[in-house]
């Protein structure tokens, strides 16, 4: 048997009804759109709390920067030389290209940047949001509905409550949510 760890409650009864009234979203069991919107972001919080996300923003932008340095260095080196050397040094300036738009990068290049699981926790919320709500992700002529842009910040607030040491939703703003779901 392999045993298991189970996160605290994320969301409680009163949040649930609190976004469902704001949201429009449709009459529904309260207990279901609970677990489905803890399901949502469980994994994301999982794989974060594995990474010992024990650090800063600015701690994370040193070591990026201090990265960056290296990378360039190693990059110099094996420049000119027989594969699979020369290849290795274009692969080396390409990693620390996306670790400069993560750290000094604009909107746009920081969200081309963002991590699978960012995108994958989008994916899931945008599942969820077409499950409880009528007006859909995305209108009939492809255009976002940004509704699900402030709900997805509202939970992810609520999310911080629930586990202030998980940086990424301290900073979740909707200038930085609108691109990620623009990105999807």
């Amino acid at each position: 048997m392999v045993s298991t760890f189970e996160l605290k409650d994320i969301f409680n009864d009163n949040f649930c009804e609190l976004i469902s009234k704001k949201y429009n979203f449709e009459e529904n069991d309260n207990e279901e759109m609970r677990k489905d919107l803890e399901n949502t972001f469980k994994d994301f919080i999982i794989l974060i709390l594995s990474e010992n996300n024990s650090y800063t923003l600015e701690e994370r932008n040193k070591l990026y920067n201090e990265a960056i340095f290296n990378l360039l260095q190693a990059s110099k080196l094996l420049k000119g030389m027989p594969h699979p050397a020369s290849s290795m040094s274009y692969k080396l300036i390409k990693m620390s290209e996306t670790l400069k738009k993560v750290t000094y990068g604009n909107k746009k290049e920081r969200t081309k940047a963002n991590r699978f699981i960012e995108k994958n926790l989008i994916r899931k919320f945008i599942v969820f949001w077409n499950k409880y709500s009528n007006n859909k992700f995305l209108s009939e002529k492809n255009k976002i509905n940004y509704e699900i842009c402030k709900c997805f910040v509202e939970c992810s607030k609520e999310v911080h409550r629930r586990f202030p040491d998980i940086e990424w939703f301290k900073d979740c703003e909707i200038e930085f949510t609108e691109s990620l779901f623009e990105n999807i």
